[in-house]
């Protein structure tokens, strides 16, 4: 597990090095939930993500924002809080409509590091893949504000229909 957070942070920064005309951090809100058939019982958490962005222009309005983020995921119940944390790297096409205002889509795979012990009874798979879309608002040249909603596309447990979903609030600064 180790190796392969290492090793990620190593491509991240590389890649970010050679290519990103910025790069940057980002921290934030997440209100997670679990969505699928067996997510009557569930209600919003309240959590946080952090961590490395990079944004490379394709064209004048068009550009690419890969981000290494650290996300906790989860629901809670009357009874229980189930905490689910990722290392997630989202792939954003970000696409301006003024210099301080873009949409963004796009992919997002996260590596799940470690849940709550009440978890462990869902049987929890490893991967989670999902899609992000949102919007962006520069109110500085250096700094904006992110409103993104995460929807996953797998099941994030072998025993029950449960999948992922979180409306992310974020601060981002560039360097």
């Amino acid at each position: 597990m180790k190796r392969i957070l290492l090793i990620a942070f190593v491509l991240f920064g590389s890649y970010t090095t050679v290519n990103a005309q910025a790069f940057g951090v980002k921290a934030g809100f997440n209100f997670a939930n679990f969505t699928g058939n067996d997510a009557n019982d569930f209600n919003v958490l309240t959590s946080f993500h952090a961590g490395l962005v990079a944004e490379m222009h394709l064209l004048e309005a068009l550009s690419v924002q890969p981000e290494l983020l650290y996300s906790m995921q989860g629901a809670k119940t009357k009874e229980e809080t189930y905490k689910l944390n990722y290392v997630s790297v989202p792939v954003m096409l970000k696409l301006y409509f003024t210099d301080g205002f873009n949409v963004q889509v796009g992919p997002q795979i996260g590596l799940l590091i470690s849940e709550s012990d009440n978890f462990t009874p869902y049987d929890s798979t490893t991967y989670d893949l999902g899609f992000a879309g949102g919007a962006e608002f520069f109110f500085a040249d250096n700094l904006s504000v992110q409103a993104r909603y995460n929807a996953g596309a797998t099941k994030i447990s072998d025993n029950r229909e449960l999948k992922n979903s979180a409306l992310q609030l974020s601060l981002c600064y560039m360097f």
